[in-house]
This record gives structure tokens, C-alpha cells and sequence, in this order.
């Protein structure tokens, strides 16, 4: 392949791709002809390395026929199509692991962050390097929506096998080392949808026991999807539907989403973080029907007085949807907001806090309304039909 960089093969010694090895590619010898048939996975186990030479396993990768060439073109054609990642992987790949530098892993555009290379905890760095490192780099890292794959095997409970948990946590440790859990990036083809659910939105919802593996490697504990919803929000919601669909009240803060509320916070979470608009977790929760998520995160310290840019803290947004009760489309969401709000009183919610306007949330409520700690059977009874009918229509 004429034009082709010369391959280093050692610290003293490289080796040159020659149009005579494009010959030898395409009438193969017997050991090529078995060659042909190796799948990419199988021409680099390091296992079988010392029984192939580099400029076989060279000829091999450039070679369009071999199953292993096909698949490495395959693979990179999806990531950059019409780019060079191509020759970049084949020059990586037939070259020691002990020479593959970060430097060189950053000019072949592994690190989707650049600043990522600078903080590699050295048993990262070395799995990045390896072979089986950037064949998973190519498979789950390389395209934006190649993660969504991550979990197809694991089943949502925890019963992997250990192969799978081993590679699992292999997958993860390249996405986050890489950058792959924070990029927006869109795919390179038009006709792919970019994914709405970062990793760590996608990991809350399918494969929950994860999630702790996920913020200790570094993900974001306060990224929001593409559609403006925090994690917290997300991984709340997972939990609380996943305890309803199991019987359990979702007007409850049960210990298991007191846990979850806990382990976002100990990793960076602010448990009051609002989504796009300006709406605090807290209401967002609340506004779903699950009102045991949103009393959890009070309780771990969720502020009722975090402001907005306007100055609104959640018992304004709690008020304002309370105000809006005589509404026929917003009479659900004040029933919630009603009891959420006297939940947030407990918790050292103030009415009496005024927003950059002057306003108070006080000021919003409409008169009569009951406020007292004591809620009354016939009132949780009217919650709890609103909440369930919002679970059913959000679910």
C-alpha cells in the first residue's frame, strides 16, 4: 500500500509495508490462507502473539478479504467514515503494547475529552493500551450511540456472570476514561439518532447496581440528558417505578431510594438541581406521582430555598402549581404539589422567602388551603389517585 508509515516492530527496528506484501496478501499461503480466517479478537489475543509475525498480522488487517481486515475496517468506517482512523488503529495494533503511548492514543482521537489523558489512573492507561482495550474502545467508545450496547447482557437485577461483569467493568472504565460519559457529540451519519440518555442515565435505568461503579470511575453525577433532566431525576424515577412495580407504595421514601439519594450525594449531586427549565428535582419527582423519591431527597438534604435565576426556590414552583388547582389540565399536578409542599415545610421549607420579584410563595397560594402536618385520610386518598394516574400516563 503505497504511502503507507513504516511500523515500528520494536525499540530498534521497523518495518515497511511493501507492494510485495500486498502480493503475498492476495495469494496466501497456507498459514496465510488459516490467517484469513482469524477474526480480528483472535489475531491479537496476546496469547498467540509470538506464533505471528508482524508483518503477517500487518498483511492481515490491511488486507480487505481477511475476516480480521473486515472487521477493523468495519468497525472504523462506523466511527469516522472516510477518516484515518482506520490506519491509525492498524499502525496501533501492530505495534508492541509497551510503545503505545498516550501520546499516540490521543493523536488517533481515542480521548473524546483531551484533557481526560492527563488524569489516567495508570491501571486505566493500561487497559486503554492493550489490544483488548481498544478493540473495546472500538465497539463501545468510538461512536456515540455504540454504549447504548453496554448493558444487552446484564440483566437489570445483577445475575451476570462473571465474564460479563468482568467486561462490563472494562467497557466502563474506557468510556469514562476516554470521555465517552460526558460528550454530546452527534453521530458522523446523519441517519443515526443520537442517544437521549448519557451513560450514567442509561446505567440508573437498566443495570442500577452499576451506577455506584459508574460515579466512582467519575461520571457525572449531575449531567443531564439531552432533554434537559437531571440524573438525579432519572435515577429517582428508575427506582420508585421499579419498587411500585414490585408492590411497593410509591407515596413511601423507602430505604432504598433514601440509599440512592445518598450515594448521588456523597459523589457531588445536588440533590436541589433543577432540569432545563428552572424546575427543582424535588417538583420534578413530585409532578410524576412519586412522592416518596421526592420526600428522600429532603431528607438527604434537598434545599427548599435553592433559587433560581428569577429567584423562585421550590416552594415557589410548589405554590405556583398549587395556584394553578382550579385548572382542569393542572389540577393533578396541584394535588401533588399540595402535599409535596407541606412534605418541604417539615424539612425547613419558608414560605416567606421572596424570589427577585418580591414575591413570596405565600403569596401564590390560593385561599382556603390547609397547610397543617396532620394530613387527613380523604386528602392522601385524593393524592394518591392523582400520583398513580400520573405514574400510569408516564410510564
Amino acid at each position: 500500500m503505497p504511502g503507507t508509515p513504516p511500523i515500528t516492530t520494536s525499540a530498534h527496528s521497523t518495518y515497511t509495508h511493501s507492494p510485495s506484501d500486498d502480493i503475498a496478501a492476495s495469494h496466501p499461503q497456507p498459514e496465510g490462507r488459516h490467517l484469513s480466517a482469524t477474526s480480528l479478537m483472535d489475531l491479537l489475543d496476546v496469547r498467540r502473539g509470538s506464533l505471528y509475525r508482524t508483518q503477517d498480522i500487518w498483511n492481515m488487517l490491511v488486507d480487505p478479504q481477511s475476516c480480521a481486515g473486515r472487521e477493523l475496517r468495519g468497525a472504523c468506517e462506523a466511527a469516522s467514515p472516510n477518516g484515518p482512523l482506520f490506519l491509525e488503529m492498524v499502525t496501533l495494533l501492530t505495534m508492541p503494547e509497551s510503545e503505545r503511548t498516550v501520546d499516540r492514543l490521543t493523536d488517533a482521537g481515542v480521548f473524546l475529552i483531551p484533557a481526560r489523558a492527563g488524569y489516567l489512573r495508570p491501571e486505566d492507561g493500561a487497559l486503554l493500551r492493550s489490544n483488548e482495550g481498544l478493540l473495546l474502545w472500538l465497539q463501545y467508545a468510538a461512536t456515540p450511540t455504540a454504549y447504548l450496547k453496554v448493558f444487552d447482557g446484564s440483566d437489570i437485577y445483577g445475575a451476570t456472570s462473571m465474564h460479563d461483569r468482568t467486561r462490563i467493568a472494562k467497557i466502563l472504565r474506557i468510556l469514562i476514561a476516554c470521555g465517552r460519559d460526558r460528550t454530546a457529540a452527534t453521530p458522523s451519519n446523519p441517519s443515526d439518532l443520537a442517544p437521549v440518555n448519557p451513560l450514567s442515565h442509561l446505567c440508573s435505568q437498566v443495570a442500577p447496581h452499576w451506577l455506584r461503579r459508574v460515579l466512582e470511575l467519575g461520571g457525572c453525577p449531575h449531567q443531564m440528558s439531552q432533554r434537559g433532566v437531571p440524573l438525579i431525576v432519572n435515577a429517582m424515577r428508575a427506582e420508585a417505578i421499579r419498587l411500585h412495580n414490585a408492590g411497593q407504595s410509591f407515596m413511601c421514601a423507602h430505604r432504598s431510594l433514601l440509599q440512592l439519594a445518598g450515594l448521588l450525594k456523597r459523589h457531588g449531586a445536588d440533590l436541589s438541581q433543577p432540569n432545563a427549565r428552572g424546575v427543582p428535582s424535588v417538583a420534578l419527582l413530585a409532578f410524576h406521582g412519586l412522592c416518596g423519591a421526592a420526600e428522600a431527597l429532603l431528607v438527604n438534604g434537598a434545599s427548599p430555598h435553592a433559587a433560581d435565576r428569577h429567584g423562585n426556590t421550590l416552594m415557589h414552583h410548589l405554590a405556583q402549581a398549587v395556584h394553578m388547582r382550579d385548572a382542569p389540565t393542572h389540577s393533578e399536578n396541584a394535588k401533588l404539589a399540595h402535599y409535596v409542599l407541606i412534605l418541604a415545610l417539615r424539612y425547613g421549607g419558608n414560605l416567606d422567602v421572596p424570589n427577585a420579584a418580591g414575591h413570596t410563595a405565600r403569596s401564590w397560594l390560593p385561599e382556603p388551603i390547609s397547610l397543617s402536618p396532620q394530613i387527613d385520610d380523604a386528602f392522601l386518598t385524593t393524592v394518591r389517585t392523582a400520583a398513580f394516574r400520573r405514574i400510569r400516563a408516564l410510564s
